[in-house]
């Protein structure tokens, strides 16, 4: 498995262009306050996915409400600095955005935050589905 996720993904130009795209079309629909894309797991399952509960944790976030964003969703903070970093590769010219790719590469070898992240994300994801009354998370719907 490569330890370097983020910076991986940062040199797909087209696929961080998509997923900026998607991610900042949402935050402006659940930020304006019309219901944002309902998420596929949610409507098919009946079970939340890994992410359920980002968009509004996200625009907590944004507002100040540290507390509310992280009741909503604890990763909202890394969402945010994962855009932000993946914005900023897509439009930088090249020899910046390499350097920036280098630089979230190295950090992500050193540290190996990226898959532990991941990692996390997933364990917090089983942890809300089966506790989710004992660590007094807001509903998900």
């Amino acid at each position: 498995m490569t330890r370097t996720l983020l910076a991986d993904l940062m040199r797909e130009r087209i696929a961080i262009a998509l997923i900026f795209i998607v991610a900042a079309m949402q935050l402006i629909l659940v930020g304006s306050g019309i219901p944002g894309w309902p998420c596929p797991l949610m409507e098919t399952t009946g079970y939340p996915c890994p992410g359920c509960g980002l968009s509004r944790a996200v625009m907590a976030l944004l507002r100040g409400e540290w507390k509310t964003s992280l009741t909503l969703h604890a990763f909202a903070p890394f969402l945010v600095a994962a855009l932000v970093l993946i914005g900023m590769a897509n439009l930088l010219p090249q020899q910046h955005r390499q350097k920036l790719i280098c630089a979230v590469e190295k950090f992500e070898m050193q540290t190996g935050l990226s898959v532990l992240l991941a990692v996390g994300l997933i364990a917090y994801w089983v942890v809300r589905l089966l506790f989710p009354a004992s660590l007094g998370l807001v509903a998900l719907r």
